[in-house]
């Protein structure tokens, strides 16, 4: 006898509480509806101990599934295809994989959007940094590896900044390094300086980029 259960799982767009109404509504009793926190997994690993070929699974929202698009297509692919169970999605107008004439290709459709998507968005991120790379090199940041620095060179510039003899801009071009660089270090101790940071990396370039534009 197949077996119908509801997952719930807190996400940005949608409330446990929504959640629950819209399985309930399906039809589902509570005794066969797993409830997780947002970032929580129990509830889910003792669905997949239950489901069975030809069980179903109700979700209210297809991010219920996970944090990420990773998690995502982890845990769709686990319960559709390691488990044969279906999936049915109550906020999308995808036919339900357990009555549809191929409900399968249904689910692969669903999986190959999903991998299509975190592709796309992966390859979004990589062409930021590649162009936050390009637009920090033009300003002059430097990548590689750490800087290493004689401390007593560090705190005579950081002095004659600090009596208003440089700006920040000449500071950190005596030093060789960037102004972001330069602000952190003032802020260190000077043990802390002498290994020193690298001059860039990519979260900033990219977070540089989406400030300024390349």
């Amino acid at each position: 006898m197949n077996h119908i259960y509801g997952y719930v799982r807190e996400s940005e767009n949608l409330s446990e509480d929504n959640q629950l109404l819209a399985i309930q509504e399906y039809g589902i009793d509570d005794s066969c509806i797993y409830k997780d926190r947002r970032n929580e997994s129990e509830a889910y690993h003792v669905l997949l101990d239950k489901i069975q070929s030809g069980d179903s699974v109700i979700l209210a929202s297809i991010d219920c599934l996970g944090n990420s698009y990773e998690d995502v297509i982890d845990r769709w692919e686990n319960i559709t295809k390691e488990h044969e169970t279906a999936i049915v999605l109550l906020d999308m107008q995808l036919p339900d994989t357990a009555k549809a004439l191929n409900g399968q290709f249904v689910s692969e459709l669903v999986l190959d959007v999903l991998n299509y998507v975190e592709k796309s968005r992966r390859e979004f991120r990589r062409q930021r940094q590649r162009e936050g790379i390009s637009a920090a090199q033009s300003r002059g940041v430097k990548f590689g590896r750490r800087t290493k620095m004689d401390i007593r060179e560090f705190q005579k510039v950081k002095d004659a900044y600090e009596r208003g003899e440089l700006t920040v801009t000449a500071a950190a071009d005596k030093l060789d390094i960037s102004r972001g660089t330069f602000r952190r270090w003032i802020k260190e101790t000077p043990e802390e300086v002498v290994v020193g940071e690298p001059e860039a990396g990519l979260e900033e370039v990219v977070e540089t980029v989406g400030e300024e534009g390349v």
